[in-house]
């Protein structure tokens, strides 16, 4: 089993909100594209937390963890994507509530209801 962890931006998740639709996320142009400052974020957070690239395409980027094994990154244009075994689900956690939190992005939880409002 998998523990799995989004991170969009601010905009997808107001979208998300206002829409209130179950089938939101199956459609990529409901989610809005990342800014080129966010990408670089990004590949920079995920830089300094150990990753490094395994493949880069038109699809997106692929990391692993040098630490966790079992922790993996994909990164898309509308998406920074996450995914653990069960037993690394708390470090996914917690790196994505960091990354979202640092560069006003925002991580949504399907395994937790979704949303992760700080402050909350």
């Amino acid at each position: 089993m998998t523990y799995n962890i989004q991170i969009y931006s601010a905009k997808t998740m107001l979208a998300e909100v206002e829409t209130e639709s179950e089938d939101f996320f199956d459609n990529d142009k409901n989610l809005f594209p990342f800014t080129e400052k966010e990408i670089q974020f990004l590949k920079s957070e995920l830089a300094e937390s150990q990753f490094e690239i395994i493949k880069e395409d038109k699809k997106g980027i692929s990391f692993s963890n040098r630490q966790y094994e079992d922790i993996k990154a994909f990164l898309t244009s509308r998406g920074l994507y996450l995914r653990s075994d069960f037993d690394n689900a708390f470090e996914i956690g917690i790196l994505a509530s960091e990354i979202s939190e640092r560069g006003n992005l925002a991580k949504y939880d399907p395994q937790a209801d979704g949303w992760e409002v700080l402050g909350e």
